[in-house]
This record gives C-alpha cells, sequence and structure tokens, in this order.
C-alpha cells in the first residue's frame, strides 16, 4: 500500500490527458533539444538555455529522463511552501497537471516572492507568489492551476521555442521566429504605446518604419530591466524600462525593439549567446560571441560587467582574466537573470571545463572569499579546482550551482534558506564554499555528469509500498541493506518499519565504476481505508469493478485507476464513499462500471482512430491512448447499481485496476493491483 498527501485531481482532466497524446508527436519534434546545451551545443540557433532555472531561492531542473524537480522556497504545489528536497513535477505532487513538460520559467524578487509557470502539451499552468512572474488578472491565487487561455491567440504548446521568465515578465518564442510577451510593464511588451494590459500577451515589433512583427528571432532573454533577441541573421535587438543600444547612447526606455550595434574596437563580433541581468531599474547586457569572448554593456556598479572596473559602458567592452587580457574560450554564460532583488552577478565556463565567477558576491552567492565585496573575473570559486571539469552552471539571485563531471550530485553555494540546496534542511546559512556532499542527486540534461546516479522515491514510504527507482546508467547492480527487497530492474519492495534502509546502485559508464546510494525512512503502515475484496471483470462491453472495505477513516471518495502493463495508471473514474462522515467499522461494498458511449461523445473520434494515433506518439502518451481503445474510451463510470450504454472492449488487451483511496485532508492509498477477467 502507498500513501501521498495530494489534492484530488478533477474527472475531466483525463480528456485533456487523453487528447495530449496528439500533441506529443509535434512536441517530440520541437525546435529545441534540451542536449544542445552547455558544454555540448552544437548548434547556436537552438540552443536550450533552461535545462537549470534558479530564482532568488528556488530551483527547477530538467533532468535527462525528461522528468522535472524543483525545489526551494515556494515550489510546493500551495505556492507558499517549501520542497527542501527535489519534488518531481507532476500530477501526484501537482494536482491537475496534464500532458507533457515542454518548457519551465519563473521570477522572484527576494526572499518568499516567486511565481513558477510550466508548459505542458495541454497548456500553461502557474503557482507562486502573485504578480512575481505574471499579473494577478491573468493568474490569480497562489496554487498550482492550469491558465485557461494562457497562450497567445493562434500559439500551440508544441509552436513554442522558448519560455523564458524574469520578475514581472513572461516571454516566449515561436518555431517560427516570433517573440510574445506577457508583462506587467508596458516598455516591456514591446508593441508601443497601446500595449497597456497586463494580462494580454503583445508580440513584439520593430522600432523601425511600419513597425513590423520582429521576425527570424533563435533565442530571448532578458532581466527585469529589458529584454534581448537574438535573431538568424546575427543581429541583437533590444527593449524595455532600461537598456543599451552599444552605439554609445545613454540608457533609455524603449517599448519597441530596437536593433543593437555589435562592434568592439571597431570591428563586429557575431553572438553565439545573449543575456542580461539587473533589476527594474537599471540593466547589464552580455553577449557570447562566436570567438569565445564575452561581450558586456551597461551598468556596472557591482563589478559585472567584468572588465575590471566599476564604470557604466555605453559601447560593448570584454570581460577580462586580467588587467590586459581577453577572457576567451568560453563556452557557456549564465547571469543572474530571473530575480529583481538586485544581486547583479556571472558565471561563465570555458570550453575546457573551466568556471569564472564575477560581480556580486552576496551572501558567498559566487563562492568567492568576502561576502560583501564584488569581484573582478576570479578562477576557481572555492570548493573548485583546477582539475574538476564544470560541465554546466546556472546563476541564482542568491546562489550558483554547477555540474561536475563524476560528481553525481550537483554543487551549490550561496545563501542556503528553505530547501535551496535540495539537503532536506529549512535552516537559514551561508554556504561559502561549493558543496557537493549534502546536494542531491542529479542528471540534467545536456549536463549529466557522467557518475552513477540512483534517485529516492518520492513522498513518504510506508511498509508495503513498491517503487520503480529511477537511475543511469543501465546495466548495473542494486543491493539493498534494512527490511525491504530489490530487483535488478530497480523495482524496489517495503517490508518493514526502518529509518535507514539504504539502496545502493553500482554501475559502469562514462567515469568508470562508480555508485550512487539514497537512505530511505519507511514508517508503519496507515490504513484510512481496510480493503477485502477487490474485482473487476469484462461482462460483454462493459467494465465492472466490485471492491468492499473492511474499515474507514475521514475517507472522502475513490478513485478506479486502469493500467495496461500493471505499472502506469490513470484514473477512470470516482466512487463517493458512503460512511458517515466518512468513518465506519462496518463492511462497505462499492461497484462501478462504464462503457465507451459517454467518452464518444466527448471525444468525437472512433476508437480506431486513437488506436492508430497510439502508434504516432512517444511512450507515455502511447499507454494513455491504448487505455482509451482498451475502455472504449471511456471517461465517466457510473457508481453502485447505475446502468450504462453497452460497448465493446479489446479481448485480447490486459487490462489492471486498482483502487486510490483519497481522505478528507487529500492523503490517499492504493488496493492491491489486479487484472480485469473476461467474462
Amino acid at each position: 500500500m502507498t500513501r501521498r498527501k495530494i489534492t484530488t485531481t478533477a474527472l475531466s482532466a483525463l480528456l485533456c490527458v487523453l487528447l495530449s497524446g496528439f500533441y506529443s508527436s509535434a512536441a517530440k519534434a520541437q525546435c529545441t533539444n534540451c542536449g544542445n546545451s552547455y558544454l555540448n551545443v552544437t548548434d547556436i540557433s537552438s540552443i536550450d538555455y533552461d535545462n537549470m532555472v534558479s530564482l532568488f531561492h528556488s530551483t527547477l531542473t530538467k533532468q535527462a529522463s525528461g522528468k522535472v524537480l524543483v525545489w526551494g522556497e515556494r515550489t510546493k504545489s500551495n505556492g507558499t511552501g517549501s520542497n527542501l528536497v527535489p519534488a518531481e513535477l507532476n500530477n501526484a505532487n501537482y494536482s491537475g497537471l496534464t500532458g507533457d513538460i515542454l518548457k519551465i520559467a519563473g521570477g522572484s524578487n527576494s526572499q518568499n516572492y516567486a511565481q513558477f509557470a510550466v508548459l505542458t502539451t495541454t497548456g500553461l499552468f502557474i503557482w507562486g507568489d502573485e504578480g512575481a512572474l505574471v499579473s494577478s488578472s491573468f493568474k490569480s491565487g497562489t496554487s498550482f492551476a492550469k491558465v485557461n487561455g494562457g497562450l497567445p491567440s493562434g500559439v500551440n504548446p508544441a509552436d513554442v521555442k522558448m519560455l523564458f521568465g524574469t520578475y514581472q515578465t513572461l516571454a516566449l518564442l515561436t518555431c517560427s521566429g516570433n517573440v510574445w510577451v506577457l508583462s506587467q510593464n508596458n516598455d516591456m511588451r514591446g508593441a508601443g504605446n497601446g500595449a497597456n494590459s497586463s494580462s494580454t500577451w503583445y508580440q513584439v515589433t520593430e522600432s523601425g518604419s511600419g513597425n513590423p512583427v520582429l521576425s527570424n528571432v533563435v533565442a530571448v532573454r532578458g532581466a527585469p530591466g529589458g529584454l534581448m533577441a537574438q535573431k538568424g541573421d546575427g543581429t541583437v535587438w533590444t527593449w524595455g524600462r532600461d537598456v543599451y543600444l552599444g552605439n554609445a547612447s545613454d540608457v533609455d526606455s524603449r517599448n519597441r525593439a530596437a536593433k543593437m550595434t555589435l562592434t568592439y574596437s571597431g570591428n563586429t563580433f557575431t553572438p553565439k549567446m545573449i543575456g542580461m541581468t539587473g533589476t527594474t531599474g537599471r540593466s547589464s547586457h552580455y553577449i557570447l560571441g562566436t570567438d569565445g569572448y564575452i561581450y558586456s554593456l551597461g551598468d556596472n556598479s557591482y563589478r559585472q560587467l567584468g572588465d575590471r572596473s566599476t564604470s557604466e559602458r555605453k559601447s560593448w567592452v570584454r570581460v577580462k582574466s586580467g588587467s590586459n587580457t581577453d577572457l576567451g574560450n568560453i563556452a557557456w554564460i549564465s547571469p543572474n537573470e530571473h530575480d529583481n532583488y538586485g544581486v547583479s552577478a556571472v558565471n561563465a565556463i570555458t570550453n575546457t571545463g573551466a568556471v569564472w565567477a564575477w560581480g556580486s558576491n552576496e551572501r558567498n552567492m559566487l563562492g568567492l572569499g568576502d561576502a560583501n565585496s564584488n569581484y573582478n573575473p576570479t578562477t576557481p570559486p572555492g570548493g573548485l579546482s583546477g582539475s574538476d571539469l564544470i560541465v554546466a552552471v546556472e546563476t541564482g539571485g542568491h546562489t550558483s550551482m554547477v555540474v561536475k563531471k563524476c560528481s553525481g550530485r550537483y554543487g551549490y553555494v550561496g545563501h542556503r534558506v528553505h530547501g535551496s540546496m535540495a539537503d532536506g534542511s529549512d535552516a537559514n546559512e551561508n554556504e561559502t564554499t561549493y558543496n557537493f556532499s549534502a546536494t542531491a542527486v542529479m542528471d540534467i540534461c545536456g549536463a549529466s555528469s557522467g557518475a552513477t546516479t540512483l534517485f529516492p522515491p518520492q513522498g513518504t514510504v510506508h511498509i508495503g509500498d513498491q517503487f520503480q527507482l529511477d537511475y543511469s546508467p543501465a546495466g548495473g547492480t542494486f543491493t539493498v541493506t534494512g527490511p525491504a527487497t530489490i530487483t535488478q530492474t530497480g523495482l524496489l519492495t517495503i517490508t518493514g518499519k526502518n529509518a535507514g534502509i539504504k539502496v545502493t546502485y553500482t554501475a559502469t559508464g562514462d567515469c568508470g565504476t562508480t555508485s550512487s546510494e539514497i537512505t530511505i525512512k519507511a514508517e508503519d503502515i496507515f490504513l484510512p481505508a481496510t480493503f477485502d475484496k477487490v474485482s473487476a471483470s469484462i461482462q460483454g462491453s462493459q467494465l465492472q469493478v466490485n471492491f468492499t472495505t473492511l474499515t474507514e477513516q475521514n475517507n472522502s471518495h475513490f478513485e478506479i485507476e486502469a493500467s495496461k502493463d500493471g505499472k502506469e495508471f490513470v484514473k477512470i473514474g470516482e466512487v463517493k464513499s458512503t460512511a458517515i462522515n466518512g468513518s465506519s467499522n462496518m463492511p462497505i461494498s462499492y461497484n462501478f462500471n462504464m462503457s465507451q458511449s459517454a467518452a464518444t461523445g466527448l471525444l468525437g473520434m472512433s476508437v480506431a482512430v486513437l488506436a492508430f494515433a497510439a502508434l504516432l506518439v512517444n511512450r507515455r502518451n502511447k499507454w494513455m491512448l491504448m487505455l482509451a481503445v482498451m475502455l472504449g474510451t471511456g471517461i465517466f463510470g457510473a457508481t453502485s447499481c447505475k446502468k450504462q450504454e453497452a460497448t465493446s472492449i479489446d479481448n485480447n488487451t490486459k487490462l489492471f485496476i486498482r483502487i486510490k483511496q483519497v481522505d478528507k485532508d487529500g492523503g490517499y492509498s492504493f488496493s492491491k493491483v489486479i487484472q480485469a477477467v473476461q467474462e
């Protein structure tokens, strides 16, 4: 039996999940690839900047497995709590989430004021503090929820190449090269004086004659004070509250995109990456050139331009490793871009994996010596050595994180609070040098460390729970100590209560033979409902599920879940508890049946069409669509003895059923899994 805390998912969400299967093939063919990042960039027209997104004290990461992990302040689904260890962004932890995750973004303004966005194949979902990323008129409340009509008119999720967030602004780039902005500031919208709504997406236009649409864009980045766009022709454009053009002119506000001058010492340079840092009142611009040099421009009060001065620069300068030496051979830049607190800092990595850091070191966020000082470009930060190969870096509002080759865990430095280091602690401390020992296991897309990784199960673990663990690379060996068993495919079964069940996975990969270990605390069995008999059968054209509870405590309802493989389940219906006030010490019997007729009316398509579509999509959506075929695409089930119209179910397809009991406070447990029998 497993148990979690989760808000009940609306039954109608299954329809969205089924329909999302038709998006999946398009999503897989999107115009970005998360492997085209960090030291692995091969195509500058499709760099994925956002496999790690760090705000002030919060982080979202895309894993090589396709999962998204989130932790730190305000990251829980209620938008106010903190995940002290990484939580997977899925429907179990974030009720109502549907579809495959495509993009992640966020914006913050100092401590305890952050908001997050995730784009899936079914739409845009947002949670966290109102106004930190988008206005309350666009998304009200802090809890995780889908925003109906969340994308610009005519833009579908699979059309989005990049989703970028910063304080009070969310920008997206389409695969066709157009930029749309949703902002709480007129100038940031880039659409002229008439763009006056905080809850409307505006398409960015150019400042030239006729104000044509900004097009042929391959990347959009920015900071609270402005945005930048890189075009496929090598030009860079900017707009916003406070931006510079690179032509020696003063900083200015611009409500349409203006072309920047890209010259240094009389020579034109070509951009590989773009970025900004600053606040709503000051901005600094960065361009990593294809020549490996970093060009910077704008405010320099924190030494954030890296030219070894504090002078404002209205024309481009180069970041310097010494007084007369330009810093070259750079592969990746990461300015603090999502937060408005004002700590202007930058990290960069060379093609040989060395980290250079400069700007503000407040709370030791760069891992440099004095927490109250601003630094010229320095290498290596504390906790790293010249022999370390760093394959990725991300600069947050008060933190930095790196991925080190063969480490298995990421490195963290800076202000540690509200779980921002993913160490399970809510303590308020400074990490003065990069910490790799207390952080979480990571296998970030585009930045795999090459070490063996083993991820712990999510949530509270109880006796009788079974988990399929995530691990890499394949082909290794599992061992377990304590009251548990594990197969060599990573299927873990908890057999007793223990605070220190240890699972070790050892495998040989890029870093030789390495091991990854997790420790699991198993609690007593919790029985909000004691199941007796559970049965399922296919009778002619209907699925019939019967079950009995011996006892119920604080029970709300039961959700009927189905699967074609006995591992991945989806909700197909719901039965309310008939116990008085949700509690009973007497046996209560329930039954559930469902047919195809209701679903075909909603979906407007045949089982044959669904079966064909299932062959075209990725594995995850394939089982959902095949489930729809098995069940005749049934969505809604009837409770008790209510009969429904007869429809057909494929007699050759296995169908597994389990009952999910949900109590009144949102916790839940499962019955055993059974296979439906043909009658």
